[in-house]
C-alpha cells in the first residue's frame, strides 16, 4: 500500500501540472518503499537525484507560469518561498545521506507527503484560480482568502495533515537550529585549535631563529 494515493481531488485542471504532481506522488511513494526494502546506497542516491531534478523542473514550470501571468505579488512571494524551502529540505536530505545516512526516515517521508498535499490543496489551487481568472484583481482577493481560510475549508483529514505539517516544520527548524549550534561550536573549537597551532609555530620559529641571531 502506498503512503499517498492520487485522487481526482488533487487535480487542478492544468494537465501538465496535474501530470507532474502525479509523478511527484509516485516518486515519494518510491522513497517510502525504500524505507522498508533497505535498498543499496546507489538506489537511494538515484531516487534522491531523480526527485531533486524533477522538483527543479516542476517548480520551474509553476514559477514561469506565475511570472508570465497576473498572479498577485503576495501569492508569487509565498509560492516561491515554499518552493525554496522544499528545495532546501531536499538539499539537506541529500547531504545527510551522502555524509553517511543509510536510508530515509519514515518521519521525513511523512513530512514530504504532508508538504506536497498542503502545497497542492492550498497554494497551487490558489495559483490555478488566478491563472484561470477572467478578472485578475478579483481573483487575487479570492486567492488570498483561500490561503488565509484554507484550514476552515479543508476536510478533517486535510486539517490533520496541516497540523502534522506544522509539527514537521517545527521539528525540521529545531533540527536545523541544533545542527547550526553544533557547527558553530565545532567552528569555535577549530578556530581555538588553529590559534594554538599558530602560536606554537610562532614560538618554534623564534626558538629556531635565536641560535642564528646569536652567531
Amino acid at each position: 500500500m502506498h503512503i499517498i494515493e492520487w485522487t481526482d481531488e488533487f487535480a487542478l485542471g492544468i494537465d501538465e501540472i496535474d501530470a507532474q504532481h502525479r509523478t511527484l506522488v509516485d516518486m515519494i511513494n518510491a522513497l517510502d518503499a525504500s524505507t522498508h526494502d533497505e535498498p543499496g546506497p546507489e538506489t537511494m542516491r538515484r531516487l534522491l537525484a531523480q526527485l531533486s531534478d524533477y522538483v527543479r523542473d516542476h517548480f520551474g514550470l509553476e514559477e514561469r507560469l506565475m511570472a508570465g501571468s497576473s498572479c498577485s505579488p503576495e501569492l508569487v512571494t509565498r509560492h516561491f518561498g515554499e518552493h525554496a524551502y522544499f528545495r532546501s529540505v531536499l538539499k539537506d536530505l541529500t547531504a545527510e545521506f551522502e555524509n553517511g545516512g543509510r536510508s530515509i526516515s519514515t518521519p521525513l517521508i511523512e513530512y514530504l507527503v504532508h508538504w506536497l498535499l498542503h502545497h497542492i490543496a492550498v497554494v497551487d489551487r490558489a495559483m490555478t484560480h488566478q491563472l484561470n481568472a477572467a478578472e485578475p484583481e478579483l481573483a487575487a482577493r479570492v486567492a488570498a482568502i483561500m490561503m488565509r481560510d484554507a484550514s476552515e475549508e479543508l476536510t478533517g483529514s486535510e486539517r490533520r495533515l496541516l497540523t502534522e505539517l506544522r509539527r514537521a516544520n517545527e521539528d525540521v527548524e529545531r533540527q536545523v537550529q541544533q545542527r547550526t549550534q553544533a557547527l558553530s561550536e565545532r567552528n569555535s573549537k577549530l578556530e581555538a585549535e588553529l590559534a594554538e597551532m599558530s602560536a606554537l609555530v610562532e614560538r618554534l620559529s623564534r626558538v629556531q631563529a635565536a641560535p642564528r641571531a646569536a652567531r
